[in-house]
């Protein structure tokens, strides 16, 4: 599905329609090319793991703390008279999830399996108000941007609405408690480019589990583009806010973003696209733990499923709702959905079990369930050519019926005797002759002996309407809801719900109520009429559901073509009585001072709360039951509590934590060593060892004593360090250790220092750290610093030549003053427009070992597109050994750790080079050129041989850039040690 976010003024809507209708036909034509593409693939079979790409795990690239939302709110509200951004702007995301060739049927035998309207009524609304509308974009930047893309939360006290661009707080009776606020200002902080920027696609999450919220949007400015993330610090979303920037693992536009919590993670999908071409879908694992923490350090886990597996439509994580946690150790699920029309052998639905291990990522797996695919009741997920599918009333344009893709969310529940999945998506309803309808299919998978079953698989609509745009989800009974847009020939674009109780016949829905009636319509070029909307249920009894949907008046009809207005709404079945939960509140203090504490976790369970500055925490929700409270904080000793808590009972617990000193070392330097001046410790060497210490934790420390354990590699250890008085958070303090390292240690092997500390007659525990046995073999090392300018050093050489073989030595490598890290040279290739290739070749060196390693820093700027779908010129690394034949370093059997290979160099444009994997485009993931850390574990088999390395820059006919530099290149060979083994 294309992501079109339209930003326009009002009146430059003419001379926009134009461009569009221009660059159409360029999508159009790319749109074929990928359905001749996607349907030469592998399109029934289930894909064996082997084929998903193992995990990638990468850390926040930058981290902030917002200011309150209400500041920012009070002063936007006095701004607001200000256009924030006075230049218009056209934006239009290409990508290829409907780049499929569907087949329907005039004669369809997918003739989908019709719900039917009892003759009771859906109960009424509770609540009905307007939520964000493009008349909030024009105040706040000047702009109609379009489609909406709205999504909701509710939280314990607050609903918080997210549109394209904007997200706006309200109080639990529709009151607005802030502007509409743009999405960039959780992020400002961040100093970052996409601070600035607001481009949408946003997802919002209310964790239950650690009373949070999580806001999310993309940034799109340059590849590797970002996922923009921000955790607020505490239940309040007028507070402050963590804010991350995570960068993609590769080139790929992360499309079509959605979100998700799990007890383990929040998780998140991604449509991935490589300049307009649909390449599979991305799964990531962000670590929850930290970012509920605000750590720097937060990462995910990633997961590339090919476009072979993967449906262009785009897959779901499941979201949990509700307090009771799935069984232990379940992993997140993720879901697609398979159809005939693509070439299916069946109307499926796939489920997959992501287990993200955030300790150890390589361990992390992601594997088709065992029961998928699911097959389900026939549906056809086909719509006519392009995206002109759902007739309004006139003066409507044709919109856009998504029915390509399963739409959010897919919601999780454990409802005891059995767990939940329940799902939606757009279906056609009407042969293909025949003017298009489009339904929603409801689906409702139980689980309750370890595999999901079909429980629900109906479709809502008749041929005379169309449903889509639908949410679902199900209250803690299990009793489902479902809201969607509806149109007829004679109606315009209303918002509608129904649904259904958990003991009703599985194929039976309620009447439908309208939560808002439109007026009326979109008469705007695009057919976008929007991509998702949100339902989510009430924290506070787990049984209201909260709507949100787009809608039009006849007054913003008349506004713009783009005058889009959204809903919020709520309502609840009668019959639902609110959920068993019960409270924990309290203060935590230091049992020495008194003093509160914050940032002081409080965990029962998988629930969890963070003490504020005064030092409260709660109401810490969570079901009735036996818990032991877990309060801690580093710095202070770990507070245990067991409690029983009944259904409706709050309970206050108070906590004084007692503070204890934490010892870290900062650095280890060898002062002196019996054989072998290589500052090192050996195997069988004496060494003395100096040990700087520092007190990170919360209490001082009168008289630091540290006795040297010997174990772990150490013996004959001296007597014990007297470090003096520490205090908590002061500065560094070194003592000097001598100590004889075991001659069994092995040469490149880890030993473990422990020192026994004590303060005075009081224990404070034991604390070890690792040094590695000797240091590492040097095989080869060049930094370019001792040899003119415009030569090479000695016994490296160098060769150039045109595509048609013939010299060209104005492309040689050359060192260079222009850029470098160590001192002031490095080696440097051009990048002409010419087509051809040059070579720097290295010197001969010995590989003796196994475990041979290449690191150097890599500065590139090469010919590419601007998104890096086409690599136009590239670099490559190859390796040989005892002068034979090169071969590349991957095929060899090197592996990169990092800095490796960008992708495939393009075979357009006369590059000698086309074919092979390398680097292009620029290096590093900021907007300019950057020195990167290139490491590569040489092959194995180099064990034993004369090795020489090999770098070639191809380039083709096109443009030029300005090149390669390499600096500061190392091989190592393993360890050496200078005495013992």
């Amino acid at each position: 599905m294309e992501r079109n976010y339209y930003q326009i003024r009002p009146e430059d809507i003419f001379v926009l329609q134009m461009k569009f209708r221009i660059s159409l036909v360029i999508v159009l034509a790319v749109v074929a090319a990928a359905t001749l593409r996607f349907n030469q693939g592998e399109a029934a079979e289930k894909p064996v793991n082997a084929r998903i790409g193992a995990p990638i795990a990468a850390t926040a690239l930058q981290f902030a703390r917002s200011e309150t939302i209400e500041s920012v709110s009070d002063r936007l509200r006095s701004e607001r008279a200000k256009n924030l951004n006075s230049d218009p702007v056209f934006r239009d995301r290409k990508s290829s999830e409907r780049n499929i060739e569907y087949k329907p049927s005039k004669n369809s035998t997918d003739a989908p399996q019709r719900a039917e309207f009892s003759s009771i009524l859906t109960p009424s609304p509770i609540l009905s108000f307007d939520g964000i509308s493009n008349f909030n974009n024009v105040a706040a930047f000047g702009l109609i941007i379009a489609p909406p893309d709205m999504v909701g939360e509710a939280g314990p006290d607050h609903y918080v609405q997210v549109a394209n661009t904007l997200f706006r707080v309200y109080s639990k009776t529709g009151q607005p408690l802030t502007a509409p606020i743009p999405i960039n200002h959780l992020f400002l902080n961040l100093g970052t480019p996409c601070s600035s920027r607001n481009d949408g696609l946003p997802n919002i999450v209310y964790d239950q589990l650690a009373d949070r919220w999580m806001i999310s949007q993309v940034c799109s400015n340059f590849p590797p583009f970002r996922q923009m993330i921000a955790v607020s610090q505490t239940g309040d979303p007028l507070g402050g806010w963590f804010a991350y920037e995570f960068v993609m693992p590769n080139v790929k536009i992360n499309d079509f973003p959605k979100m998700s919590m799990w007890p383990d993670g929040y998780y998140m999908t991604t449509n991935e696209v490589l300049g307009s071409d649909y390449t599979g879908t991305g799964i990531f694992a962000f670590d929850r733990k930290k970012m509920l923490a605000g750590d720097p350090a937060a990462g995910y886990v990633y997961f590339s499923l090919p476009a072979t597996i993967a449906v262009p439509g785009g897959m779901l994580p499941a979201d949990l709702d509700g307090l009771n946690l799935p069984p232990a150790g379940t992993p997140a699920i993720i879901a697609t959905h398979t159809a005939t029309e693509y070439g299916d052998a069946n109307d499926a639905i796939r489920l997959y079990d992501f287990h993200a291990d955030f300790e150890h990522p390589s361990a992390s797996t992601l594997a088709e369930r065992a029961e998928s695919p699911i097959v389900v009741a026939s549906f056809d997920p086909s719509s006519p050519a392009g995206r002109a599918d759902i007739s309004q009333p006139p003066p409507g344009d044709k919109l856009d019926s998504v029915s390509d893709t399963l739409m959010s969310r897919l919601t999780y529940r454990n409802l005891g005797p059995y767990q939940t999945l329940v799902a939606n998506q757009t279906v056609r309803l009407t042969p293909s002759d025949q003017t298009y309808r489009a339904g929603v299919r409801v689906y409702e998978f139980r689980n309750s002996s370890g595999t999901f079953v079909p429980f629900v698989q109906s479709t809502i609509g008749d041929a005379t309407s169309s449903r889509w745009i639908a949410t679902a989800a199900q209250d803690h009974q299990g009793n489902t809801a479902v809201q969607y847009n509806f149109v007829a020939d004679e109606k315009r674009v209303s918002i509608v719900y129904t649904g259904r109780l958990a003991n009703d016949p599985a194929n039976t829905f309620r009447a439908e109520r309208s939560l808002v009636d439109g007026t009326g319509v979109q008469k705007g070029f695009g057919w976008r009429w929007g991509e998702y909307s949100a339902m989510s249920v009430d924290p506070s009894d787990d049984c209201t559901f909260w709507i949100t949907n787009a809608y039009y008046s006849l007054e913003s009809e008349q506004f713009s073509d783009f005058g889009w207005l959204t809903r919020i709404g709520t309502f609840k079945f009668d019959e639902c009585t609110p959920a068993p939960k019960a409270a924990i509140s309290g203060i935590v203090t230091n049992s020495v001072t008194g003093a509160s504490i914050k940032d002081v976790s409080v965990e029962a369970y998988q629930y969890s709360r963070q003490t504020s500055a005064n030092g409260a925490y709660g109401p810490l929700t969570l079901l009735p039951g036996q818990y032991q409270l877990k309060v801690s904080k580093p710095g202070y000793r770990d507070a245990l509590r067991s409690i029983d808590i009944a259904d409706g009972q709050t309970q206050h617990q108070d906590f004084a934590l007692e503070p204890v000193p934490v010892i870290v070392t900062t650095g280890q330097t060898v002062s002196a060593e019996s054989c072998g001046l290589n500052r090192a410790a050996d195997p069988g060497e004496t060494v003395t060892l100096n040990i700087a210490l520092r007190n990170t934790g919360a209490a001082d420390i009168a008289s630091l004593d540290a006795e040297l354990l010997p174990i772990g590699g150490v013996t004959s250890p001296g007597p014990t360090q007297n470090y003096g008085a520490m205090p908590a958070g002061g500065s560094a303090t070194t003592r000097s250790f001598t100590f004889t390292v075991s001659p069994s240690v092995a040469c490149g092997s880890a030993i473990t220092l422990s020192l026994q500390l004590s303060d005075g007659s009081t224990g404070i525990g034991v604390y070890a750290f690792a040094l590695t046995a000797g240091t590492p073999k040097i095989a080869l090392a060049e930094n370019f610093d001792r040899t003119p300018s415009g030569g090479l050093p000695s016994r490296w050489t160098r060769s150039a030549f045109t595509n048609t073989g013939a010299p060209d030595p104005t492309r040689n490598w050359i060192l260079s003053g222009t850029r470098s890290i160590s001192f002031t040279k490095s080696v440097f290739s051009p990048d002409p427009f010419q087509p051809g290739v040059n070579e720097l070749v290295s010197p001969v060196f010995v590989i003796t070992s196994p475990s041979g390693k290449l690191t150097f820093k890599n500065w590139y700027e090469l010919e590419t597109t601007f998104l890096r779908n086409r690599l136009f010129d590239g670099s490559v690394l190859e390796i040989r050994y005892d002068g034979g034949d090169w071969q590349d370093i991957i095929a060899a059997g090197g592996e990169f750790e990092s800095g490796g290979y960008d992708g495939t160099i393009d075979g357009c444009c006369q590059n000698p080079l086309a074919g092979h994997r390398g680097w292009s485009g620029r290096s590093g993931v900021n907007q300019a050129s950057e020195f990167i850390r290139t490491s590569v574990k040489l092959p194995v088999s180099a064990a034993g041989h004369k090795v020489q390395l090999r770098w070639r820059v191809g380039t083709d006919i096109g443009t030029f850039r300005e090149g390669q530099y390499i600096d500061d290149l190392v091989v190592t060979d393993g360890y050496a040690c200078s005495c013992g083994n």
